[in-house]
């Protein structure tokens, strides 16, 4: 499932230095630590909030600070206040309203205590769910707590030598956080009793709550309608066993869960589960798996046997099945992708496509996208093992890795239109050169690349963001051309891109001589 957080925790505190879209950021006093979050309605970006915990005020309690920037990272509101040992972990918008969702502990302060004494206070410890709702000029509205049961964490030895406030319980399955158009909040998390869904409405007043059963992951979207959870449990295809279930806003009332697969029973693989542009309503995409070799998906060799039978776009307008309608292309049978090989290779390009995201542009059509990866045979080690081949062991070396090796090459692009025909649409040239390895070698060894995508209404546009280890490339998808490329490194400044409020990317630039941060929001056009 794609993630729309793209900022993680930073150890950093707000100074005042501000500019229209601009903010610094300072490293300052290890005792003071802040977390970053976007503020996000409707999957939509609409702010950012700062959570910085303070001083050490009591033996289990700290003094903290939440900070309010709106789109442009301009401050509109602060609160200060005193709780138990807090951790952010998630945060949303509705009605004027923003709705925090943390973790709390009676664990403070064991910095320099033995390790007997950090582990029984963990494991007697008091874990709790504490939900915050604030306006945004940072005036509490509502609070509550839920009493947890945690897993006391296994690396609970670096609570001895690390900030006072560390939380030493994990949830079993982290906090998700959304608005419900016109009504208030939707909040999932799992403990170590059950998994549950709770509704709450902007005042903070619980609508219903729901027990959700066991499996390996969640997702949540929401529209005015209703609320979509979207579960994947073990299955004997292990990239598959997903599940969606409506709920109605209102009471909580769910729908009989739909099991993703295709009319032959094949299991589905989920890329992406967003909100449509257009529509507003929730879609799901991702491939169609391969029933004989489905579970081999680890490596080129993989690909090159045929791992996907293609790919699918379903489109969900309402809770009940009577709502959803699937596009299935398949080019196992080469019926809707002409250009694509029975085992999913490229004819055009001559590579294999790992997809790992999509865009949904303003016309219905869905792009596919991932790297590329060519295919050749080890001519030489052939060569030299039959050479040796009166020998034992040199052959057994040379053939060792395999008698195939592979690249990656471009990102590639299929294109899935709304008759759900597919085509390979483009390809952009990688940002840095690629070696070759062993065609069986897990696609960690290769350069990793991350894929983020930004919308702008206003020109019915959309934007691909790959991040690869030397530069960031941005793609318009709808011009199919590049519109900048832009190094992570320069000197002592390190730079990278994420998305933004819609139409826009957010640059952070880190420079590791001055020990400053800088963020700054720039249009995409």
């Amino acid at each position: 499932m794609k993630l729309r957080t793209c900022l993680a925790a930073f150890g950093l505190l707000l100074t005042a230095t501000t500019w229209s879209q601009s903010k610094i950021f300072k490293e300052v006093n290890e005792e003071i630590s802040s977390q970053m979050k976007i503020i996000s309605q409707d999957e939509a970006l609409m702010g950012y909030l700062v959570f910085t915990q303070l001083e050490k005020a009591t033996k289990d309690s700290f003094n903290y600070q939440v900070t309010i920037m709106d789109e442009n990272l301009n401050e509109i509101g602060k609160l200060d206040f005193r709780e138990k040992n807090l951790q952010l972990q998630a945060v949303s918008f509705e009605q004027d309203i923003l709705c925090l969702a943390y973790l709390k502990s009676d664990l403070a302060d064991l910095k320099g205590t033995s390790m007997k004494t950090i582990r029984r206070s963990a494991e007697d410890g008091s874990y709790a769910l504490f939900t915050q709702l604030i306006d945004l000029q940072g005036k509490i509205i509502h609070s509550n707590s839920q009493k947890l049961s945690l897993s006391v964490r296994g690396d609970i030895a670096l609570i001895k030598s690390s900030r006072p406030a560390t939380m030493a319980g994990t949830l079993k399955h982290p906090v998700i956080l959304k608005n419900i158009p016109g009504k208030g909040f939707i909040l999932f998390y799992g403990d170590n009793d059950k998994n549950r869904l709770i509704a709450l409405d902007a005042a903070g007043k619980e609508l219903w709550q729901k027990t959700v059963n066991e499996a390996q992951a969640y997702g949540i979207l929401t529209a005015p309608a209703g609320i979509y959870l979207l579960s994947k449990k073990k299955d004997k295809m292990l990239e598959g066993g997903y599940s969606l279930t409506g709920y109605q806003a209102g009471d909580g009332t769910a729908s009989k869960p739909y099991s993703l697969k295709d009319e032959k029973g094949n299991e589905l693989k989920v890329l992406s589960f967003e909100n449509d542009a257009v529509t507003g309503k929730p879609f799901i995409t991702g491939m169609i798996i391969n029933s004989r070799l489905g579970n081999n998906f680890i490596s080129v060799r993989d690909l090159h046997k045929g791992t996907y039978d293609g790919v699918f776009t379903i489109a969900i307008n309402g809770p009940g099945k009577s709502d959803i309608k699937e596009y299935f292309s398949y080019w196992k049978d080469g019926s809707k992708a002409p250009e694509i090989g029975s085992n999913g290779k490229l004819s055009t390009q001559g590579v294999y496509p790992r997809l790992m995201t999509t865009v949904r542009d303003f016309q219905g059509n869905t792009y596919f996208v991932g790297s590329g990866y060519t295919r050749k045979t080890r001519v030489g080690a052939i060569a030299s093992s039959v050479i040796f081949s009166p020998l034992l062991f040199p052959p057994m070396v040379l053939l060792a890795p395999g008698t195939h090796k592979s690249k990656q090459t471009d990102i590639v692009l299929l294109k899935q239109d709304s008759a759900g025909r597919l085509r390979v649409d483009n390809s952009i040239p990688p940002a840095g050169k690629s070696r070759y390895i062993p065609s069986k070698a897990g696609f960690q060894y290769y350069d990793s690349r991350g894929f983020y995508t930004v919308m702008n209404a206003a020109s019915r546009s959309n934007f691909l963001i790959v991040d690869e280890a030397d530069a960031a490339v941005i793609y318009n998808v709808e011009k199919r051309q590049i519109v900048r490329r832009v190094p992570h490194r320069d000197g002592s400044v390190s730079t990278y891109i994420y998305p933004a409020k819609e139409g826009h990317i957010m640059v952070m630039e880190f420079d590791r001589k001055a020990r400053q941060t800088k963020l700054s929001i720039e249009a995409l056009q």
